[in-house]
């Protein structure tokens, strides 16, 4: 038991299972990361990204564990979505797969942003709540102001001249 508490309490060794998966051992990578997992239930952020990594690109190298590469991509994406791969010197055909992940990340964030508006819009009452139908109807009737302004206007060589005797 004493074991498993001092377990828990080593914090992950980024630097070692970085050396291994640069030497392409890759068994040992995911190797040691289960190991911090199980016996950790929370971790800081910078495990939970090196986590993430590591594992996405272990798995998407394996062709029959592709699909479980693909889900640590994602999770990778929902921590930090500028994440590149860069630092882990992929594959071209990995990187295909990122970047496919990434595009189906980005849709689903906007397709989560999508429906809040057309949900107000479809509502008569709530479509006028929506801040950019005001600004919209603003900048349409400052326009419209301007030109019927101009158009009215009189310069005065457009003014006939009157000569009182």
């Amino acid at each position: 038991m004493a074991q498993a508490a001092f377990a828990a309490d080593k914090p992950l060794n980024q630097i070692a299972i970085h050396y291994k998966y640069n030497d392409g051992d890759f068994p040992a990578v995911t190797q040691a990361i289960e190991a911090f997992t199980s016996t950790h239930k929370k971790y800081d952020r910078s495990d939970s990204v090196f986590i993430a990594k590591h594992l996405a690109v272990v798995y998407s190298a394996n062709p029959d564990t592709r699909e479980k590469g693909k889900y640590y991509m994602y999770q990778l994406l929902e921590l930090v979505p500028s994440a590149e791969l860069v630092d882990m010197y992929v594959s071209d055909e990995i990187e295909k797969i990122f970047d496919r992940v990434r595009s189906e990340v980005e849709e689903r964030h906007r397709e989560k942003a999508a429906p809040a508006v057309v949900a107000e819009s479809g509502n008569g009452g709530h479509y006028w709540k929506n801040p950019w139908v005001w600004a919209g109807g603003a900048v349409v009737a400052g326009v419209a102001g301007f030109v019927i302004y101009e158009a009215m206007s009189e310069t005065p060589g457009d003014r006939p001249e009157y000569v009182v005797p």
